[in-house]
């Protein structure tokens, strides 16, 4: 048997069939799959919608909404105090075509419309902290090549402080 040494070794054959069983393969989509409205996944998310306890989703859509909102106006909804009421009724109409390119039912409550422009952009530093902080462990799994990392859109609801991972 011809065998050729340095290269593998019997510890590294050990102890890659010990940890075999946790390999996954993890295929990511890119931003621009994500914001395709021919590629997104959107079958996810009117399922996501249809389930009334979880609204982490629709924070992920009004966010959308607030980038159309930006790009047109440059400026976010809410941003300056006299604007927030006519704010309102700009970002629904983008969250509404936002929606119906996906072919999605309008379900999103008028309430987080209003608190949506109502904060004006404003980041609060725990929110910040934790998602930088969450992103950095993201970081670190990626670099050392341990455990699995997040599959695509994570979304994170501070006032439940609840968290999902939707793959869109």
């Amino acid at each position: 048997m011809l065998q050729v040494s340095g290269i593998i070794t019997e510890e590294d054959v050990k102890l890659f069939c010990k940890n075999a069983a946790f390999l996954r393969v993890v295929r990511c989509r890119s931003l621009a799959d994500e914001h395709n409205s021919n590629t997104a996944k959107t079958n996810h998310l009117g399922m996501y919608l249809e389930d009334s306890d979880n609204n982490d989703l629709v924070l992920y859509i009004l966010l959308r909404g607030v980038d159309r909102f930006y790009t047109e106006y440059n400026r976010y909804p809410g941003y300056h105090n006299e604007d927030v009421e006519t704010d309102i009724s700009k970002l629904k109409v983008h969250v509404n075509q936002l929606l119906q390119e996906w072919n999605l039912a309008p379900l999103i409550k008028d309430d987080y419309i209003h608190e949506m422009c109502h904060y004006g952009a404003a980041e609060l530093h725990s929110v910040a902290a934790y998602v930088g902080g969450a992103a950095s462990h993201e970081i670190i799994k990626v670099i050392t090549g341990q455990f699995v990392p997040f599959n695509n859109t994570y979304i994170y609801n501070a006032i439940k402080q609840t968290s999902m991972v939707v793959e869109l």
